[in-house]
């Protein structure tokens, strides 16, 4: 992702010499037609289903994959003479990181149900295109795709609890193939660059898996009654939600045609006040949050997908918040936010797997929380340049930090898998567990606007967490068997982080908009010292989303 951002950086600088050299003309309507080649930087969030081949399922067989992604595109146009349509074929290909996991085969509290976990490399398409150019000399294009899709990764089943560290996990690997369909708009800046924002579904249909050999407890609490089970045939379904910010660089061009617009220029100012501007505004969000913590068997990474416990926590959330961008005539920019508020609504639920326990032998737990309440709050700062774009439209690059807290707690606990509805639950209506954390992340990524009407305009943030920290407390509050209530864990991860704007210009300096915002950060390399012990104890993956619509509205100054 740094090289990709470093790349564009690159390209677009050295253009802006040869840009600035021969100024610009405007000799007539943009031509779609051409080879070009370009790069992207998005986000998304996918799914992988695993079918239950024993029975409907108490909880669990979906497992939510966001994901990263940064890469290529190349493909071909030719517009139809004398006409706004406009035709092409592109390939595409980009570099993922994503990792996601769930519980799969909980058909029944005497089984001893798996933990699945996906993880993705790679992703790419072969698509036509159909699109439609529009506005001044047709240099703005809308266009639908759709073709073929391919992704790599890896779907792993393997059965928890301690006693079946020796099964092994079964598999689905390598390269999968699918089909895709998106939309897109690009709008051309130069007579060679252009810049673009697209959506793509891709599915990759059904496929068969094994599921692993584990345990059937024929007694409850008793752990001599264990006996082995086979894994059986199944099938499990992916698919992925793209939102890619690219640019594209056409070949063979002119280099005076169609010069409406250029490559934004780095130029000395003679007053270096004259050109700053500054956006200052506030917006209400409303979210939903899924924060989720494994449990696993010891410190070593290679026992991670055996779990003895998982907390599941979903969340909605009320905020506010405050956010401005201040652009200098140099085309260097400095935005951020900050806010937080109230989680209002929520669940949370508690699994726990141990069939051998001498004193209370059990399959497969499932304590459900019918509310969970709790506060968050957020800020981002980043620093970046503008590469390219007009009036119309820009897109740029940037790094910065994030900094994101949740604090929940749950109440009200029903056993779900167990006869004993107040199984593992204790009192009714009480206070269970609380979840704590903080998160400080690196973000770097890029920034785009186009606009898509008079007075209209559409702005996408895609930007990928290289590294997040998380420091995080889990509070069992009724545990009267431990030295201490509390298990602090501590860790590293990745992330990705997205926003997307629509936004119309009442006036010239106030503005309102509409938008979407999606964050997710996984940390696998976390350890906790569990209730009281003064070392780490077992490995705690934290996976944490947040993901809602906002309203907002600002005013513009400039500094004259």
């Amino acid at each position: 992702m740094v090289g990709l951002s470093a790349a564009l950086l690159a390209g677009s600088g050295a253009a802006h010499a040869s840009d600035i050299s021969r100024g610009h003309a405007d000799s007539g309507p943009w031509n779609w037609t051409g080879f070009y080649l370009g790069a992207h930087l998005g986000a998304g969030f996918g799914s992988a289903n695993v079918a239950n081949p024993y029975g409907p399922s108490i909880y669990g067989d979906t497992i939510r994959v966001p994901k990263a992604l940064g890469g290529l595109q190349a493909g071909y146009n030719w517009q139809l003479p004398g006409s706004p349509w406009v035709l092409g074929l592109e390939v595409d290909a980009s570099a993922i990181d994503a990792d996601g996991t769930d519980t799969c085969l909980a058909y029944s509290g005497q089984f001893v149900s798996a933990n699945c976990r996906a993880r993705e490399h790679a992703i790419g398409t072969l698509t036509a295109r159909f699109g439609q150019a529009f506005g001044p000399q047709g240099r703005s294009l809308v266009y639908v795709k759709g073709g073929g899709a391919f992704l790599v990764g890896d779907l792993t089943m393997t059965t928890n609890a301690s006693d079946y560290l020796d099964q092994p996990a079964t598999s689905l690997n390598g390269t999968r193939w699918g089909w895709t369909v998106g939309a897109g708009i690009e709008h051309a800046v130069s007579s060679r660059w252009a810049i673009r924002a697209e959506y793509d579904y891709a599915n990759f249909g059904m496929r068969g898996i094994e599921s692993p050999q584990g345990g059937f407890l024929q007694t409850t609490g008793d752990p001599t009654s264990l006996i082995n089970t086979l894994g059986a045939p199944t099938r499990a379904r992916q698919d992925a939600h793209l939102v890619k910010l690219g640019v594209n660089y056409f070949f063979g061009r002119d280099n005076e045609a169609a010069e409406a617009g250029g490559l934004l220029p780095v130029k000395e100012i003679a007053n270096p006040w004259s050109a700053w501007q500054i956006d200052v505004g506030a917006r209400y969000w409303y979210s939903h949050g899924r924060y989720q913590n494994d449990l696993t068997l010891s410190t070593i990474t290679a026992q991670q997908n055996h779990l003895v416990s998982r907390l599941t926590y979903d969340s909605d959330g009320h905020s506010g918040e405050v956010f401005w961008r201040i652009d200098s005539p140099r085309k260097i920019f400095i935005k951020g936010f900050a806010g937080g508020g109230g989680l209002v609504a929520g669940t949370m639920t508690d699994e726990d797997w141990f069939p051998t326990d001498p004193t209370n032998a059990t399959a497969y737990s499932n304590a459900y929380h019918s509310k969970v309440t709790g506060t968050i709050g957020y800020a981002t700062l980043d620093a970046g340049i503008d590469l390219v774009g007009d009036a119309s439209a820009k897109l740029g690059v940037f790094a910065g930090y994030n900094f994101y807290r949740d604090r929940k707690d749950s109440y009200n606990c029903t056993q779900l898998a167990q006869p004993d509805p107040e199984a593992f639950c204790g009192a009714p209506n009480r206070l269970s567990i609380s979840q704590y954390e903080d998160w400080h992340s690196l973000r770097i990524g890029a920034t785009g606007s186009l606009t898509v009407a008079p007075g209209a305009k559409l702005s996408i943030d895609a930007a990928y967490l290289p590294y997040t920290h998380i420091s995080a407390l889990d509070i069992h509050h009724n545990r009267t068997d431990v030295g201490s209530k509390d298990s602090p864990a501590w860790g590293v991860g990745q992330g990705v982080q997205l926003e997307a704007i629509l936004s119309y210009e009442v006036t010239p300096s106030f503005t309102v908009g509409v938008g979407g915002r999606y964050w997710a950060m996984w940390a696998t390399d976390v350890e906790t010292a569990g209730f009281g012990a003064p070392v780490a104890t077992q490995l705690l993956p934290i996976r944490v989303e947040r993901y809602g619509s906002f309203l907002q509205a600002s005013y513009k100054f400039d500094v004259r």
